[in-house]
């Protein structure tokens, strides 16, 4: 019987035990068919979380004779299903189809990224391709740079030069989304794994939250406050400190089921982020901030990553029509999504950040 990477490994590992090991309650069946008896119907056996030992240990049985079986366990099972056997998936309980078996292997949850559809499906997919767009970016770049005897990046008549600072804080934001969003999609692709593999993959997704956080705001800081090291400093400092302590709340097992510490966490490293900003808007007006920083698109991809997280928290469309956005078009898909647009929003203030802050060193003779 080839192997099935889908089905849970004890099934597997039972699958390669000598037959005589599991014939001995079911040597009835061979003698009932031979005599004209109807043997058991496995394809009336649809359910696996139905099948009671006797039931596994004859398909077992009878699949090392080498019998085929046209009916195999179903790929996904339903929310009622899934609340008894794999009740650590559940987390909405308007998706009521869609949720895969416990796997019990990384080879099983690799191949449910493209061997079939369930309801992670695109939430794995819309962090993979993002985590992947933004380490192609990022490889260009560093690419690009290392072929640039003269530092400039992409179009020399545009003048739009990299420096070591420059691909410093492009690193920091590129290496950051590829971090958090990679973080997601592995969470996603292993929370079949089993609860205790769930458990782990879900504190490094948000980890890679926070790693996003720290990467978005300290290229700002940078170039917000450009000729000003003790400022730079200063709030440099602040968020690398307020990064450490999210990290070690929604890391530690001690704080693992204290949802709403792990909430105000996730705030008080979003509202750390906006204090340099507001600085720069207070000290220097939004038309410098506009210009040096800009901050219309900060404030953009600020409004979209909210969006999602109401989205998220408020669960819809799917609260409305429950069953009805199983496979796509749910409200964590759609955070998903959104969570990809703000990065690309942010990722194209940083590239005027660095634009902007070039050209005023050139009109000064910096570059001559």
């Amino acid at each position: 019987m080839p192997s099935n990477p889908f089905l849970p490994s004890f099934h597997r590992r039972a699958a390669k035990r000598d037959s005589s090991d599991l014939a001995s309650p079911y040597d009835s069946f061979t003698s009932s068919a031979s005599s004209g008896e109807s043997s058991p119907d496995y394809h009336t056996i649809s359910n696996p979380l139905q099948w009671d030992s006797k039931d596994i240990e004859s398909y077992l049985h009878h699949a090392l004779d080498g019998e085929v079986f046209e009916e195999k366990p179903p790929l996904t099972i339903t929310y009622e299903e899934a609340l008894v056997s794999v009740g650590w998936q559940m987390d909405n309980p308007h998706i009521l189809a869609g949720y895969r078996q416990a796997l019990g292997s990384i080879r099983g949850c690799i191949y449910s990224i493209y061997g079939y559809l369930h309801n992670e499906t695109f939430n794995i997919l819309t962090h993979l391709i993002g985590s992947i767009m933004f380490m192609i970016i990022f490889l260009a770049h560093t690419i690009i740079q290392a072929l640039s005897s003269s530092t400039r990046l992409l179009d020399p008549s545009r003048m739009v030069l990299m420096k070591q600072g420059d691909v410093f804080a492009l690193s920091i934001y590129l290496t950051a989304c590829v971090v958090c969003l990679g973080m997601s999609a592995s969470f996603h692709t292993l929370n079949c794994h089993s609860a205790k593999i769930s458990r782990r993959a879900h504190r490094c997704d948000y980890a890679g939250i926070v790693v996003l956080g720290m990467g978005s705001i300290l290229p700002v800081i940078h170039y917000a406050f450009h000729h000003q090291e003790l400022y730079q400093i200063l709030y440099s400092g602040m968020i690398l400190i307020t990064g450490l302590i999210s990290a070690f709340i929604v890391l530690s097992k001690r704080y693992r089921k204290r949802r709403l510490l792990r909430t105000c966490t996730f705030l008080f490293l979003g509202c750390s982020t906006i204090i340099p900003i507001l600085h720069l808007i207070i000290s220097e007006g939004y038309a410098h901030a506009k210009r040096t920083i800009s901050v219309d698109w900060i404030f953009t991809a600020g409004g979209i990553y909210i969006l999602g997280a109401c989205v998220y928290a408020t669960r819809y469309p799917e609260k409305l029509y429950p069953g009805k956005f199983d496979t796509y078009f749910s409200s964590h898909q759609i955070f998903h999504s959104l969570v990809v647009v703000g990065c690309i929003c942010q990722y194209i203030a940083l590239r005027k950040m660095i634009g902007e802050k070039n050209a005023v060193m050139r009109l000064n003779g910096a570059y001559a």
